[in-house]
């Protein structure tokens, strides 16, 4: 998958301007940055759901496919085999009336996939005994594997993580990036993991870009970027990475 000038604009606003990047089949990039530096937007941008009223610029290039990024119903169908997300807000994104099992089923069901619910939440750490639990029974842990499960699920190619650690304590939220890059190596699925904080990706993304107010401020090697930061925003950011 390829991105050329993605950018996105609101009521003259600009969000994200003149951003882009690669990432191959079992490879993983770190998208940094600050809040409101535009992280999830790209995320929204890419799988064609920016609000409504925002202006969308750029191409995908998708294998031999060229998509422009203001073509939402072309995104929405890579949506699923080629781009599968996992929400920052995990358990808000599960129906509450419907069992983990069945949610499960469903996916495989539209993306003509292998339906086995117990082998899905087995292979993210999860017991058979969650195929029969609702959203409001399970942890912030255990909705955010039920969430990677539910997008695995779909066998995508790309999988696009938004801040899936936020709202966990910091031994799930080693747990869970471990697992996130475990499962992309596994399955050879190219993992976009966006992130506010550097000290948790260092070990796992070999690459990473950094917004900052919609611009991409830098980008490339991560132990290069670690080791000498080209300008303030990863300065700030390698900064705070070492005293945490």
């Amino acid at each position: 998958m390829r991105v050329d000038d993605l950018g996105c604009t609101i009521d003259g606003r600009t969000l994200l301007e003149a951003v882009s990047f690669s990432i191959c089949g079992g490879e993983s990039l770190a998208v940094l940055g600050p809040s409101g530096a535009g992280k999830s937007v790209l995320l929204r941008c890419l799988l064609g759901l920016a609000p409504a009223q925002a202006r969308v610029t750029g191409t995908l290039f998708w294998d031999d496919r060229r998509v422009p990024l203001a073509d939402r119903p072309a995104l929405a169908r890579l949506r699923g085999r080629g781009l599968a997300l996992v929400p920052q807000a995990a358990a808000a994104s599960l129906d509450p009336m419907r069992t983990v099992g069945e949610q499960l089923r469903e996916v495989c069901v539209l993306h003509d996939t292998d339906s086995r619910p117990r082998e899905r939440l087995a292979e993210v750490g999860l017991s058979q005994e969650f195929v029969g639990r609702f959203a409001h029974e399970l942890s912030g842990g255990q909705a955010q594997r039920v969430a990677l499960a539910l997008a695995l699920a779909c066998r995508p190619a790309v999988l696009l993580a938004d801040e899936p650690m936020a709202s966990l304590d910091c031994v799930s939220q080693v747990e869970l990036v471990e697992l996130l890059v475990r499962r992309c190596a596994a399955e050879q699925v190219a993992l976009v993991l966006v992130s506010h904080d550097l000290a948790r990706v260092a070990g796992c993304c070999a690459r990473a870009l950094v917004l900052d107010r919609g611009r991409m401020v830098a980008h490339g090697s991560l132990a290069e970027l670690l080791a000498a930061p080209p300008e303030p925003t990863t300065a700030a950011m390698v900064a705070a990475a070492r005293r945490s």
